[in-house]
């Protein structure tokens, strides 16, 4: 799909605030498919050793053999960063104007422009919508299984200063479409009681369109190509609860590596489909400059590689406390390979406590960025609510931005 690059923002900013937006893990240290969950993020984004229904697809498949058996029979997801109203305002006042006017500005006009621009830039703006249709997990004598289709659109866009004034636009949309086949089992047969183990198995299909250059080198008549792209991601995990705990309640360690296989997105030009609802910004199948979809999608297979990525982490659980019920702590450490994040950005804390049945408060220490949320349960019917943050520089508070998160689930237990 070819459309005006201005027109792509408003496009991905019509799909984000109506399909509402949740962040995957930071999108520009890892390109793998995963659908967060607004309960982890809540508690920190800490979830690879404290076992919950919302961790064996994506987070750690070990914990396929201790959760109950439950099946999904929808769930929607919705965020968007907090400054993302104010980036479109911006958008549709200022830039757009500009860009349809090829930057030929006043000089006085052009410099309030670029410094409004890169001043509204420096919180990255992130936007996605998440469904699941459906899921499930049967766990039985020491064995899980689960699976499920997922499906996730995402919107990340930021400004950096690209030099003599100018600021620099990056702007990445992306649609994954997600099979998942999880398997755990429990170790205990083979005389390792407390241990378990877990592998997932992940056909993720993309739909990729990315722009990264200076603002005045956009003009009116510019397109944004959309790639396809597909791969296998495969996961491994491990957990370990100490049967030798002498306190109350259960400490256990847990640790998973994504993405093992060098399975990376093959990204091939998806073509010039039509958009009903934006008339007149329907790209000309034939306008593509010969040559220029290979170049872009070579540019993506190297900007956009699927690398292994991993998380290790502590979890400490009372079933119940003298005032509160299911209170549990942990703590997580990600990382990304070779990129050149603070250690400190990728370390995740967390603590929850059940304060009345069925209702669940949330709070922790995501990448330096306080994270806070509840989850409400009637019967089948599961509401989570999270604000965490993302962290796109390399040392906490460079470069972060906060995310308010919502999801509604139906969930048969």
């Amino acid at each position: 799909m070819r459309l005006p690059c201005y027109t792509m923002v408003v496009l991905c900013a019509l799909l984000a605030v109506g399909a509402g937006t949740a962040g995957a893990q930071n999108n520009r240290f890892t390109e793998r498919s995963f659908v967060p969950s607004p309960s982890v993020r809540a508690f920190g984004d800490a979830g690879v050793a404290l076992s919950g229904p919302d961790r064996p697809f994506f987070y750690n498949p070990a914990h396929l053999p201790r959760i109950s058996s439950y099946f999904t029979v929808v769930g929607m997801q919705a965020a968007a960063s907090q400054n993302l109203r104010d980036q479109v305002r911006f958008f549709n006042d200022r830039l757009r104007p500009a860009i349809e006017a090829n930057f030929e500005l006043e000089a006085e006009a052009l410099e309030s422009l670029y410094r409004d621009a890169e001043r509204q830039g420096r919180r990255p703006v992130r936007g996605t919508g998440a469904v699941v249709v459906p899921s499930f997990v049967y766990s039985t004598s020491g064995i899980g299984i689960g699976g499920g289709l997922f499906a996730k659109t995402s919107l990340n866009y930021r400004l950096d200063d690209a030099g003599l004034g100018v600021p620099e636009a990056y702007l990445l949309s992306r649609t994954d479409v997600m099979a998942v086949l999880a398997l755990g089992f429990d170790l205990e047969a083979v005389g390792l009681p407390g241990a378990s183990v877990g592998g997932t198995v992940t056909r993720a299909r993309r739909f990729l369109s990315f722009e990264n250059k200076p603002l005045d080198a956009f003009a009116p008549d510019e397109t944004a190509l959309l790639f396809r792209g597909s791969t296998i991601q495969v996961d491994l995990g491990g957990l370990y609860t100490l049967p030798w705990w002498p306190f109350a309640g259960r400490f256990s360690v847990g640790g998973a590596v994504y993405d093992l296989l060098d399975s990376r997105y093959e990204y091939t030009y998806g073509g010039a489909p039509q958009i009903p609802f934006l008339d007149g910004f329907v790209a000309e199948p034939g306008s593509v400059e010969p040559g220029s979809a290979d170049r872009e999608a070579t540019r993506a297979r190297r900007l956009f590689r699927l690398r292994p990525s991993y998380r290790v982490g502590v979890a400490y659980r009372l079933a119940s406390a003298s005032v509160f019920d299911d209170v549990a702590v942990a703590a997580d450490y990600q990382g990304y390979g070779t990129d050149r994040q603070h250690p400190l950005a990728r370390v995740h804390l967390g603590a929850r406590a059940e304060v009345v049945e069925g209702v669940t408060l949330r709070a922790g220490l995501s990448a330096g960025y306080p994270t806070g949320g509840l989850g409400l349960q009637f019967g089948a019917v599961h509401l989570d609510y999270a604000v965490h943050a993302f962290e796109e520089g390399r040392a906490p508070g460079q470069a972060g931005t906060y995310v308010q998160t919502a999801r509604l689930m139906l969930r048969i237990q």
